[in-house]
């Protein structure tokens, strides 16, 4: 090219018939090819005796043009970087091109360079935190760079991303900070989104991006007894379904051990505390009987987990779950109720047994069927909630029913409400 200043070329006169060699018809090749960064393209320069130029590119085994430039133009060229595959050996040449065409025997070769990608960030453990964001953590790979201090070097990564990828939603990226930290939480991704790491340098990405993370959803099946006798539990088991798709499919049979727990409180305004934990299988029930008295809301807590998933590669994450607060009332259990004989001859004692739980002291009624309501008969006092009474039989040819009215107490706090009996009987002969 005309750039630079190129000696004249002595005129060679042939005569007698002789012939040019073959090598004299072709251009000498250009030198002092130079590589260097301009941005995140690749400067090329080099001198000639003013030729047009074709400037090749070698990576991975492969040979490929990368310009073409006119005898007039500067001998210099920018190459992006992406136009290299990943190799640890790379060259660019320049060859030069006469006005006939002809190239050069020979091309001026740079220094060797490599295109390394940056290694993988390795995914190592991602957390759900409890404001729905996910933690991620890394730890970034070394390139084995067989090319020190080449002039191109880039074997770090530039940069860094988190990728977001849901169902319905357009990709989000977020920028990861290049330092000795290797955590970032991703705000709050979508349910049944797809989250990956990549990092990459002007030669362009990582070859792979590592283990993802799929953020799944949990479902929890507890049952809440609304009304339980005392000594019975409100929540006797849970089963927790968890799915990485809008499906009818369950998540991984090969998951041990969710972790649930039963949290009551005694109203609306009291905080929740945790009264019982206990953790199986998904798909399976996980008992959390809990043996508590009294009425209280209850709720099944799910907490945030993670795990990895040998079956599908990858890193699974749940946010937390709780079921919404359902009451259960807590009713006095008897065990105990009726007359004894429950058939006699008129005006013969019979015994009235009583045996109410919880076990404390209390003042019952007797109550009787009068064919339309139920009437007070008299006061009976439990002792330990236990009484036994002798009871006239009165009503020759009759046959009424009784019950037992307990009152709602305190019982440790709590309630137990307003409880009757199951009716029974007293035949009079």
């Amino acid at each position: 090219m005309r750039k630079y200043a190129v000696l004249a070329a002595s005129v060679v006169l042939l005569s007698g018939g002789m012939i040019a060699p073959a090598w004299a018809e072709r251009p000498p090749e250009p030198t002092g090819v130079q590589v260097s960064w301009a941005g995140d393209q690749i400067r090329v320069t080099w001198l000639d005796q003013g030729e047009a130029n074709v400037v090749w590119g070698f990576a991975a085994g492969r040979e490929t043009v990368l310009a073409r430039v006119a005898a007039a133009d500067a001998n210099e060229v920018l190459v992006p970087a992406s136009s290299f595959p990943a190799s640890s050996r790379a060259q660019i040449m320049v060859g030069a091109i006469d006005a006939e065409g002809n190239e050069s025997a020979l091309r001026g070769y740079s220094r060797t360079f490599d295109t390394l990608r940056p290694a993988r960030p390795d995914m190592r453990h991602p957390q759900m935190r409890p404001d729905s964001s996910v933690e991620l953590v890394w730890a970034q790979g070394t390139v084995d760079d067989e090319n020190p201090g080449d002039p191109l070097d880039r074997t770090d990564a530039t940069w860094l991303k988190a990728t977001v990828a849901g169902p319905g939603t357009a990709q989000q990226h977020y920028p990861m900070p290049l330092d000795d930290n290797q955590y970032f939480a991703v705000p709050a991704p979508p349910q049944l989104s797809t989250i990956t790491i990549s990092s990459g340098n002007e030669w362009g990405t990582s070859a792979q991006t590592g283990p993802r993370v799929r953020v799944g959803i949990t479902r929890v099946d507890a049952p809440v007894n609304p009304t339980k006798v005392f000594g019975a539990h409100a929540v006797p088991m849970a089963t927790v379904h968890r799915f990485l798709c809008a499906c009818a499919e369950d998540l991984n049979p090969e998951i041990a051990g969710v972790g649930v727990d039963l949290q009551a409180r005694p109203n609306s305004s009291a905080p929740w505390q945790v009264v019982k934990s206990n953790a199986g299988p998904v798909n399976t029930a996980i008992d959390l009987s809990d043996g508590l008295v009294g009425s209280r809301q209850y709720r099944v807590w799910v907490p945030e987990n993670s795990w990895y998933s040998n079956v599908n590669k990858q890193y699974e994450v749940m946010r937390p779950l709780s079921t919404a607060p359902r009451t259960s009332l807590t009713l006095s259990n008897f065990v105990k109720t009726g007359f004894v004989p429950s058939t006699a001859p008129v005006s013969a004692t019979v015994k009235l047994n009583v045996e109410a739980r919880p076990l404390v002291d209390k003042l019952a009624a007797l109550q009787r069927w009068d064919g339309k309501q139920w009437r007070y008969v008299r006061d009976i006092k439990l002792i330990h909630g236990a009484a036994s009474i002798p009871i006239r039989a009165a009503g020759r040819g009759t046959t009424t029913k009784y019950r037992i009215l307990v009152p709602r107490i305190i019982y440790k706090g709590l309630p137990i409400e307003t409880t009757t009996s199951k009716p029974f009987t007293l035949t009079v002969r």
